[in-house]
């Protein structure tokens, strides 16, 4: 094969040789510095990351026990509607705004924003996951030589800083923050309801659009903290359900 190709090479170049008109090239062109971000917010994204997040279920462990969750389609209901209502309104627009202040230079600008962002999880439980999750991804970040304008931090703020330190641009990481997310929730819910994988799979494929129009909204949200009480109430009274298996 190797040598197949050389000679096609050959061959090329004494035909450009024989006749200066013909100027058909082939070439195939990488960004290596765009590979670099991708490969970068894989990492960022993938469930492997040690911070912690396959111990949380946001309160579907709950909506399950309560029977709001009980099949593929109100698994992928119950999905879209808090990526819409929560993710969308929440982290996504905290992550835009981190993400922009941290790319000024403004260290003051994003501990108000990672405030803001822990002051609007509404029960112990999403307060504790917020912070844990963030703690452990802070620490991660230190020992891979990342620089952030704070110890600790929230996580998703934290997740916002790494981004712009790794030149991610903003719609790949809303994106990616969203997909994450949405992966996560269909995970559990696959464990509890249960579902079978490729019903998982199914779930997530559908949720694309979503989660590409959640990322694009976020982007000219200004109306921070919208919530969905269904939501708070399940991951209240998660906290004293007698048998569970995640912290949220």
């Amino acid at each position: 094969m190797i040598w197949c190709g050389a000679l096609v090479v050959s061959r090329l170049t004494r035909t450009r040789l024989l006749n200066p008109k013909v100027v058909h090239t082939m070439s195939i062109v990488m960004n290596t510095d765009s590979s670099r971000q991708s490969i970068r917010l894989w990492q960022l994204i993938s469930p492997a990351l040690p911070v912690g997040a396959f111990h949380y279920s946001q309160g579907l462990e709950q909506a399950i026990n309560r029977g709001w969750v009980k099949d593929v389609g109100t698994t992928e209901s119950w999905v879209a509607g808090l990526l819409e209502r929560c993710i969308g309104s929440v982290d996504l627009p905290i992550i835009c705004k981190v993400y922009n202040s941290w790319s000024a230079g403004d260290k003051d600008g994003v501990k108000e924003l990672d405030e803001l962002c822990r002051a609007c999880r509404e029960t112990s439980e999403l307060r504790d996951e917020e912070a844990q999750m963030g703690i452990a991804l802070c620490d991660l970040a230190g020992e891979l030589g990342e620089t952030l304008p704070a110890e600790k931090m929230g996580f998703t703020a934290a997740f916002a800083v790494i981004a712009v330190n790794n030149q991610i641009s903003l719609e790949d990481a809303l994106n990616g923050y969203a997909w994450a997310w949405c992966e996560n929730q269909v995970l559990a819910a696959v464990k509890l309801v249960p579902l079978g994988h490729r019903m998982g799979q199914r779930i997530l494929r559908d949720l694309g659009p979503a989660i590409s129009d959640a990322a694009a909204n976020a982007v000219h949200c200004d109306s921070i903290g919208v919530t969905a009480p269904g939501f708070v109430i399940a991951s209240a009274s998660h906290e004293t359900q007698y048998s569970r298996i995640f912290r949220s």
